[in-house]
């Protein structure tokens, strides 16, 4: 009998287990400090039945509480004495305890297992070999050694802790290591020097895999099989064969290697295919769209080591010409934490215009830039030569080498002796003089007109999209001096990029205790907005004046702004210095613009403020080099407008133009103002525009996505079609695009509008925004779903032997499979008793089989039940009896959706209606007089949720009944 599930149905019925005690005592652990025997764990197997559990979870072995167990089936034939089967352990001597070794049988099946427990008791290498003591040899010589079966290695360290160090350590031998394995690989995947190929089929379809015959065996020799197929007994045989077969390289040059799988259930094969090139004498393997890239230093040649969190990024510019033009999709970058590191840009070398270069360099190195391009690969040419080198091979695979210099950090001043300053370790003290007479400047004008700065710190980080980490912290002064408790010191000394954000830059002492005094000489600005409107205008000159005369209504909060002589006092003066600043502030600009750009990155940032008619506008372009030009064009306020108009632009360009003051000497500033008549003035400076900071804040208020009308908790998965699937802002073709998709891009459907089945919401690389699901004639998809309907079964059940005709109509899905095969419908004849005669050609049926693939239908998850996975069983076995399953329709259901489900710590099962049958709609004739269909969903959870409990009915049998069910699995 076939290994599979056991059912709880079978155990209470027909299973009797009898542990056989092998060779052994009462299984004990030896704690060694005290010499004192103690309780094994409860994680070893115990039994026949845990021993299963222990091999379908962990394989062979296991560790934990300074404790390796290894599981081992063997065969315990009939008839035979327990002398005759069964292993023994043979460790490495000297190294630790065997401290149990006991044999587990089952009635139902001759498959026995072997369950050992090992206790390391020394620091060191450790090999667990399982041999046969029972293998049958005409002779045995004195120094016979029994065979080994299999063997394991492990080292200890100095406290004592395990770490195994064979093959499989990494390598799946159980159920859910595969499944774990499968979800993070490909079907054929490469670890180091070896290829793994992973495998399944299902028995009841004749399904069979055989290497391919052209397979040459040069380079690449096949090395083992590990069978990872659930094992238990059951009276059922509907699972999975789960098998991996690896590959070791044995020497450099070219191979492919094939497994083809062949069914009786479908007229082709299918190929898995691992197309080599090996490597570094046969210590790496590339497969086929793979390109390694390596950080090396330039002057050591060494790898370099990256810091942990440490992710650098390889930036692409991905073209191709076609008849109808060149086709341009611009990857986001691909990030990597490993050195070397594998990435999947292999294929474009060959029939694409294909550039690339690197982004986020480890800290304290740096590529150098060439006079008009940025380090990297341009379509076959190198900038700059002599640090980049690429290598490709046959199998469109590529190494590539970026050798990068170190660099040094940014520079500081030098730091002072703490003896020449009173400030306490950390403190940052900030003093204000008069710019023009050199007197400190007064308290109370320091507070009342907020003198102060604003800061722009950057750290480089691997953490964040665009490699910078930012703050921003921005200093008022209550006194003259002013003494901050905060890390403003610490900050200034660690950050890779320091900006103060003011017009007049301070002067920076720092001293060795970790301090830091700021010095800052300059002019109070008076801004006349005494109305607190944000706006300098006629209002605020008659809002002085009825204060005044006392007859202005409303309490002066932001009286300093008008106290233009500076006393401290509102009085006609200030009045008179308010008309004059007025009369200036007539001719301000109607057009502002600032560009930035430099940097290691080649970055171009421009922003624009600007008016057409009565309406007002923020223009903000990114066409920082060899990546997508980014454009958003924002409609904003006139508030908005003149606030930005109105800044104090003198002072800002004598600050730009100030050879004294310090600057980003990476960045490039141009600020442009334009004026009613046309004429213009442009600043050119490696110092960042006071504006700037406004320009920034803008832009990030209005450049946000529109929400969907319904989000979904649990969306549909899907893959993108072809390269350059656009994310835009809102869905619209016109909102900004933010992204371009890759081909083969796994996303989630996470909302929708209502009434509008051409956009979709979703997430990508963290930026959220809608994609076009139709392309511009409407019928081709942009995407495909990963959902399926999986094994949808029809019983038929006629009052009398009747012939039935079943069509399906599948209006958001395709249909994949069917048995008996689906030619415009199934035509049988069908018999009280639920038994089938298919027409076509006389096989006899329980059931008509069919599934689906790409499946679109968003089901109702609002509603349902959040079931513990050991509670599956219990659970389905009651909701299906309460809808109307007879047993046997139910044991059916169980059996196939069983070992689905109960693995699962949690999953929420919920049981669709007419969205389900809308979808797929069945026609029958003749007319059933009952029909009942049940299709159930379910999402696998690590944690319970609450959710409304799904309110189901009851189904009454009448005249020809037709019984349908099956479900789908929602990741």
């Amino acid at each position: 009998m076939k290994l599979t599930r056991l059912t709880a149905a079978v155990i209470v019925a027909a299973t009797a287990i009898t542990p056989l005690t092998f060779n052994a005592s009462v299984p004990i652990s030896y704690a060694e400090d005290t010499g004192a025997i103690a309780k094994l764990p409860d994680w070893i197997p115990s039994d026949f039945d845990s021993a299963v559990e222990f091999r379908n979870s962990y394989g062979a072995t296991h560790i934990d509480n300074g404790l390796i167990c290894l599981v081992y089936p063997d065969r315990a034939r009939k008839g035979r004495s327990a002398d005759t089967y069964g292993y023994e352990l043979k460790p490495t001597a000297g190294m630790g305890l065997e401290l149990k070794h006991e044999i587990y049988t089952h009635e139902l099946t001759e498959t026995c297992f072997d369950v050992f427990v090992y206790q390391p008791q020394k620091q060191g290498d450790i090999d667990l070999t399982i041999v046969d003591p029972h293998v049958q040899v005409k002779e045995t010589p004195d120094d016979w050694e029994p065979p080994a079966i299999a063997e394991y290695s492990f080292t200890i360290s100095q406290n004592l802790s395990i770490t195994e160090t064979d093959i499989f350590s990494w390598l799946p031998d159980s159920m859910t290591e595969y499944d774990e394995y499968t979800k993070k690989n490909d079907n054929v995947s490469v670890k180091d020097n070896y290829v793994v190929f992973c495998t399944m089929a299902v028995d009841q379809l004749g399904d069979k895999w055989e290497p391919d015959y052209n397979n040459k065996y040069e380079n690449i020799k096949y090395l083992l099989t590990s069978d990872c197929t659930m094992q238990v007994p059951d009276l059922y045989d509907d699972g999975s064969i789960d098998k991996i077969y690896v590959y070791q390289a044995v020497k450099d040059g070219n191979e492919k290697i094939s497994w083809i799988r062949t069914s009786k259930a479908e007229p082709t094969s299918y190929t898995l295919t691992a197309d080599c090139a090996v490597l570094d004498n046969a210590q790496t393997i590339l497969l086929s769209g793979d390109m390694r890239v390596t950080l090396v230093d330039y002057d050591t040649g060494e790898p370099l080591t990256l810091p942990e969190g440490a992710m650098p990024r390889i930036w692409t510019d991905i073209r191709q010409s076609t008849s109808d033009g060149e086709i341009k999709c611009n990857m986001q970058p691909v990030g990597f934490r490993n050195n070397p590191a594998i990435v999947g840009l292999g294929n474009f070398f060959d029939g694409y215009n294909f550039s690339f270069g690197l982004l986020d360099i480890p800290e304290s190195y740096s590529l150098p830039e060439a006079e008009e391009k940025s380090a990297g690969y341009y379509n076959g040419t190198i900038v700059p030569e002599n640090h980049i080198t690429v290598k490709k091979y046959d199998n469109n695979t590529a190494d590539v080498v970026f050798r990068l210099k170190k660099t040094a950090r940014r520079v500081l001043p030098e730091e002072k002796s703490a003896d020449l300053t009173d400030l306490e370790k950390g403190e940052t003290r900030i003093t204000f003089y008069d710019k023009d007479t050199g007197e400190l400047i007064p308290s109370e004008l320091v507070k009342n007109h907020n003198l102060g700065f604003g800061t722009d710190i950057r750290f480089r980080s691997n953490m964040s999209p665009d490699g910078w980490m930012y703050t921003g912290p921005v200093y008022y002064a209550d006194s003259n001096p002013q003494v901050y408790q905060t890390d403003l010191a610490n900050l200034y000394r660690s950050a890779d990029i320091f900006e103060f954000l003011c017009d007049d830059q301070p002067e920076v002492t720092l001293y060795d205790n970790g301090s830091m005094e700021l010095v800052i000489r300059t002019r109070i600005k008076v801004s006349g907005n005494i109305n607190g409107d944000s706006k300098f205008n006629i209002a605020d000159l008659v809002a002085l004046q009825k204060w005044l005369l006392n007859a202005y209504d409303k309490e002066l909060y932001y009286w300093a702004e008008a106290d233009f002589d500076l006393d401290n006092k509102l009085t006609v003066f200030d009045l008179v210095l308010m008309r004059k600043a007025l009369l200036k502030s007539i001719d301000l600009p109607v057009e502002v613009s600032v560009t930035e750009s430099g940097g290691v990155a080649g970055a171009m940032i421009i922003y624009k403020v600007y008016c057409e008619g009565k309406k007002y506008f923020l223009s903000y372009q990114d066409l920082t080099y060899a990546q997508e030009p980014k454009s958003i064009i924002i409609q904003i306020s006139e508030q908005e407008y003149r606030e930005i108009m109105a800044q104090d632009y003198d002072s800002m360009i004598r600050n730009m133009k100030d050879p004294d003051g310090p600057g980003w000497s990476e960045i490039e500033c141009v600020l442009e103002l334009g004026y009613s008549d046309g004429s213009k003035i442009k600043t050119v400076s490696e110092r960042i525009p006071g504006v700037m900071t406004k320009l920034r804040d803008l832009k990030e208020k209005y450049s946000t996505y529109v929400n969907p009308d319904e989000s979904f908790e649990y969306g549909v998965p899907f893959f993108v079609r072809e390269d350059g699937l656009k994310l835009y802002l809102g869905p619209d073709e016109r909102y900004s695009t933010i992204a371009c998709i890759p081909a083969d891009t796994r996303l989630i459907e996470k909302g929708a509008q209502d009434n509008n089945n051409e956009w979709l919401f979703t997430e990508y690389n963290g930026q959220y925004g809608w994609i076009k699901v139709f392309k511009e004639d409407g019928k081709t998809p942009t995407i495909y779903f990963e959902q399926v309907a999986k094994k949808p079964v029809i019983y038929l059940y006629p009052e009398q032997e009747t012939d039935v005709h079943v069509e399906l109509e599948l209006t958001e899905a395709e249909l994949s499979t069917t048995y008996p095969k689906y030619n415009n419908g199934w035509d049988v004849t069908a018999y009280p008793d639920g038994r089938l005669t298919n027409k076509a050609d006389g096989t006899h049926h329980r059931y008509l089989f069919w599934d689906a693939v790409n499946c679109r239908t968003r089901f109702d998850l609002s509603k349902g039940f959040c079931v513990a996975g050991s509670d599956t069983e219990s659970f389905l076995k009651e909701k299906l009896t309460y809808m109307g399953l007879t047993e046997d329709e139910m044991n059916e259901f169980i059996v196939y959706w069983l070992l689905l489900m109960e693995h699962n710590k949690y999953n929420l099962i919920s049981f669709q209606g007419d969205v389900y049958t809308d979808s797929a709609k069945l026609n029958i004739t003749p007319t059933p007089d009952s029909m009942l269909r049940i299709f159930m969903t379910y999402v696998p959870l690590e944690e319970a949720v609450d959710i409304e409990p799904q309110q189901l009915s009851t189904f009454e049998r009448k005249g020809f009944t037709v019984v349908e069910w099956g479900g789908s699995k929602i990741q």
